[in-house]
């Protein structure tokens, strides 16, 4: 009896080591854990913001070519406007030739 007892006692004594030791690992290694979370949880929010900043490029893309678009209409329209009155000998008023030179100031400026 006395030998069940002290194998016992010493199967109880390796098991208390054990979780000591085991306590000990989950304590020294809590910091790496931590910080993976943390490079976790940043990079999943950075491809958001790359996500994110793609779309508001389209949209961007979008506007220019919107804007695009608009500005070769409005200089068809002035280029139609002059060639009107010439064929119909009317003078060009002063606003539409300083609106057509600004126009193409800021065309020859932009690109």
């Amino acid at each position: 009896m006395d030998v069940i007892l002290k194998i016992a006692q010493l199967v109880l004594t390796l098991f208390n080591i054990i979780i000591i030791l085991y306590g000990f690992y989950i304590f020294l290694t809590k910091p790496r854990t931590t910080l993976e979370k943390r490079v976790q949880a940043l990079e999943i929010k950075m491809a958001e913001v790359e996500k994110s900043l793609l779309k508001g490029n389209d949209h961007f893309r979008s506007q220019d070519e919107t804007l695009e678009v608009l500005i070769r209409s409005t200089l068809a329209l002035i280029e139609f406007e002059v060639q009107y009155c010439i064929t119909e000998n009317k003078p060009i008023s002063d606003d539409l030739k300083k609106v057509k030179e600004d126009l193409h100031i800021y065309l020859s400026h932009k690109n």
